[in-house]
Parts: structure tokens; sequence; C-alpha cells
């Protein structure tokens, strides 16, 4: 997976200097853990596009290969935007599954 992920200043300051190898598989533990930012809810739109030559290059995938993308914004407690997030992977690959309660 290609991600980028854009977090406001200077609620995630502390996130700058530390070492990224040390926070595990998923981000909200360490939003909550190094920051005080606790995610609520999140929105996340799906959508396909072709990679571009960029994209695809880290994913050894050819320029045009069709992506998955899903574009993520995360809300806190407060209702404030905290997260936006853009994934892009192998549309080939993709496969998705939610429950709702």
């Amino acid at each position: 997976l290609l991600e980028q992920i854009w977090l406001p200043l200077p609620a995630f300051d502390a996130l700058a200097a530390s070492d990224t190898a040390a926070w595990g598989d998923l981000l909200y533990p360490v939003y909550a853990e190094r920051c005080g930012v606790f995610v609520q809810r999140a929105v996340d739109e799906i959508t396909f596009a072709p990679f571009t030559a960029a994209q695809a290059r880290p994913l050894g995938l050819a320029p045009g290969h069709p992506a998955a993308v899903v574009t993520r914004s995360a809300f806190d407690l407060a209702g404030r935007c905290v997260e936006h997030r853009i994934t892009r992977g192998d549309a080939h690959a993709f496969h998705y599954t939610v429950t709702l309660t």
C-alpha cells in the first residue's frame, strides 16, 4: 500500500521527531498515546483510478495499473478533522469488508 497522511500541527508535533519504526501497525493508538488525540469516527470514500508512474514505482507496478483509492477523513471527540489520508493499492488485490453496528 502507498499512503499519504496529513495531520494538523501543533496537535501532532510529538510525532515529528519520533521513530516511526516504534509506532506499530495501528496509528490511532499512537495518536492517543503520544499526542492525546482520540479518533472517534472516520469517513472513507472508495474510488478507482490508474496509478501514476511515481505512485506505481514503489509498489513494483506499471504506470496506469488500476488502483483502489481510499480517502479517509478522521475526526476527534469534538468533531474536528484530525487526519486526512489517501491510501492506494493494487485494485486487482482489493477486498473490502465492513461491519455496521
